[in-house]
């Protein structure tokens, strides 16, 4: 599915209107009232009076048990008319205080009011974001409008550290509701959520330490987001931890949250055979434990927890590799450049110009390698982490967490891929200096000229961006070299990696900086070509820009895949955690009988 940004509408004021005579809560407070009278009255058929023709609405289990975005009057009125009753949407009231509260927002000219609002629903009340753009002389119509649940009714969050953990004690005869795998930062903190809800789960891992995905990795390596965007739910990190997390700062942490939450966490375990049986409604799950033991387990629900990509190396096959007289392997196996023998003689060549060949080529610059030089087929975008907190983190750093990531999930993604265009040109703008003395020394450097941004690869790529840790500078000055390549790397002779293009480049040792294969390749090899056929390539975008089968529901009843950063693993979390709630609870019973 091509995943394309949208245009903006025009968002000005009109000539009649004057910043002075604006008054955003009552603006915000009548829109609400006319939308609650369009519901009371049943006439969400036409709502052409409070919506522009390009308008949003983007929903995160609010009026129905999924992630959805609608665009246009059209949609937005057919899926209003399907839900509010089902749902019993309603009850709006603007959010009169804090960072919240309704003002008029001036983005580089494009303006627009935006207020938070509650609502309630029959299963719970939520939070969501209303932007309005003024059409007319005192007319003001919706552009996005955004909702999301953060509560149900009679079953209130408490803290994983409060609640009972009586439940959370191994069960031998395998009465979960929810088994997770892997004990990462997602799948932790949607054990927390469960937890927080009084739902039964148990999360299991391969690893023998939790982090062990962390700790796998290469020593040198630090989260790339920054501390205070980057908190679990429920705890925060300390106020002493660096802003940008070391690997064993992260390790530590996952340990740590693991036990103040009392989460139900085996380790050592691998996961076997997977069948879903329609009549009673569970899975069958085979767990090998380190010790041989063999144990079922029959939850409703299986959440993989894997992340984004799968744990399989893209291992790519060269000409004449055999003939290389030096060492060749996959950065996933790189653990510190003072693991190579005699450095300070080696000449060092990654393949690749990713966020791991530039953390491992700055590992081996730090340790004294004699050379370092990075192989790169296609420009990158490259920005200072004082541009990330600028124009990107910025609303992390102003707003409590919780109301960040509410703003933070309310707009639609192709408009965010567009508002992000301009904020990928102005960090380029930042940064000129330093991207200047990078493309003079080799670098090819992207800065959104051809209409796509930053978010782009972000969301769809995964990839083929570097958000600087001390690699940068390194480039600039000539300590990392940078060859330019389109066919990449070709093959080998005995003493030097062969580009695409014919240049030899000497080399004792080459990282594949290379990447992983997609999540769909581990969940066929978990649960089996046919039921991975059935749930579709996991974490693509669907033709409303949603991620297939992530913190939603897939083709297959009760599973689910839990993946995301740090801040999509908190803000993600708790909508996947109420569905599966809501479901236990009965408050969704179509979930069965649609997916059976």
């Amino acid at each position: 599915m091509e995943f394309a940004a949208a245009p903006l509408p025009e968002l000005v004021l009109h000539d009649t209107s004057t910043r002075d005579e604006i008054d955003p809560e009552s603006i915000a407070k009548t829109w609400l009232e006319n939308l609650q009278a369009k519901i009371s009255q049943g006439q969400l058929e036409d709502v052409s009076d409070l919506f522009i023709d390009d308008s949003w609405w983007r929903d995160i289990v609010g009026l129905s048990w999924n992630i959805t975005t609608k665009r246009g009057m059209s949609k937005i009125s057919q899926y209003l008319q399907s839900q509010v009753s089902k749902s019993g949407f309603g009850k709006f009231d603007v959010i009169h205080q804090g960072v919240l509260q309704p003002r008029l927002s001036d983005l580089g000219g494009l303006i627009w009011i935006e207020s938070g609002f509650t609502f309630e629903t029959k299963a719970g009340t939520g939070r969501g974001i209303l932007r309005l753009a003024n059409t007319g002389p005192q007319q003001w119509k919706a552009w996005i409008v955004h909702t999301t649940l953060e509560e149900l009714s009679g079953f209130p969050e408490q803290s994983p550290q409060e609640s009972s953990t009586a439940h959370e004690t191994k069960d031998i005869q395998g009465r979960f509701a929810s088994a997770n795998t892997r004990s990462g930062q997602s799948g932790l903190a949607l054990a927390a959520r469960l937890k927080a809800l009084n739902v039964k789960t148990l999360t299991v891992d391969k690893a023998l330490q939790i982090g062990d995905s962390w700790n796998n990795r290469y020593k040198s390596i630090k989260s790339h987001t920054p501390r205070y965007t980057d908190h679990y739910p429920y705890l925060d990190y300390p106020s002493d931890f660096p802003d940008f997390l070391t690997r064993n700062n992260i390790i530590s942490w996952m340990d740590h949250y693991r036990k103040v939450m009392g989460l139900n966490v085996e380790l050592g375990v691998t996961v076997g055979k997977i069948d879903y049986d329609n009549s009673l409604r569970h899975y069958t799950v085979e767990i090998d434990s380190q010790d041989g033991t063999k144990r079922v387990v029959t939850p409703h629900h299986v959440v993989l927890a894997t992340g984004l990509l799968s744990d399989i190396p893209v291992r790519p096959e060269f000409e004449n590799e055999g003939s290389f007289d030096g060492q060749i392997y996959h950065s996933s196996s790189h653990q510190s450049a003072s693991q190579i023998p005699n450095l300070e003689g080696k000449k060092i060549v990654i393949i690749g110009s990713g966020t791991s060949a530039h953390d491992i080529a700055q590992d081996f610059v730090a340790r004294g390698a004699r050379a370092v030089t990075m192989i790169q087929r296609s420009p990158h975008f490259l920005i200072s982490t004082e541009s990330q907190d600028t124009f990107v983190l910025a609303g992390w750093k102003a707003m409590p967490t919780r109301d960040a990531d509410l703003v933070g999930t309310s707009f639609p993604q192709a408009i965010a891929l567009t508002l992000m265009l301009g904020g990928t040109k102005m960090m380029a703008q930042h940064d000129a200096a330093l991207l200047s003395e990078m493309e003079k020394a080799g670098m090819a450097i992207k800065r959104g000229e051809d209409g796509i941004g930053i978010l782009h690869h972000q969301l769809l790529k995964a990839g083929h961006f570097y958000i600087d840790q001390g690699a940068c500078k390194m480039i600039a000055d000539g300590r990392i070299k940078v060859k330019q390549s389109q066919e990449g790397a070709k093959g080998f002779d005995q003493k030097s990696v062969v580009l695409g293009n014919g240049t030899l480049i000497e080399a004792d040792v080459v990282v594949l900086a290379t990447g992983f294969y997609p999540a769909a390749n581990l969940t066929e090899r978990i649960m089996g070509k046919e039921f991975s056929a059935k749930i579709g390539e996991i974490a693509s975008m669907d033709e409303e820009d949603e991620r297939v089968a992530c913190w939603r529901p897939s083709a297959a009843p009760g599973f689910w895949y839990m993946t995301g950063s740090f801040l999509w693993s908190r803000t993600f979390s708790r909508p996947l955690a109420l569905q599966i709630k809501a479901i236990e609870e009965g408050l969704d019973p179509d979930h069965y009988a649609s997916r059976e």
